[in-house]
């Protein structure tokens, strides 16, 4: 979602990332939702243990996304992607 906000949109690259977060969330409990209706799918306890784990990493790492530049948070995205594209066709 962040290039699509970012090329299509207009919204900076750290709009962009905070916006994509926020939809995350929305997404995330209605598929939660849905999910617990069926019953066994959903492991509580890990939902716990990796929750707090990941709210932690997610708050610390909103800080860092602040005081870096749009530029140099941009750039930092791309190489990322070009990294994990460049695995997924080489293992793919």
């Amino acid at each position: 979602m962040v290039p699509a906000f970012v090329g299509l949109l207009g919204l900076t690259q750290k709009q962009a990332v905070a916006t994509s977060l926020a939809v995350v969330v929305v997404t995330g409990l209605a598929a939660t939702l849905n999910n617990a209706r069926a019953g066994n799918l959903i492991d509580w306890k890990m939902v716990v243990f990796v929750g707090i784990a990941s709210a932690l990493a997610a708050w610390f790492g909103s800080d860092l996304m602040r005081t870096l530049s749009n530029q140099t948070l941009t750039r930092i995205f791309g190489v990322i992607l070009v990294i994990f594209g460049t695995r997924m066709l080489i293992k793919g």
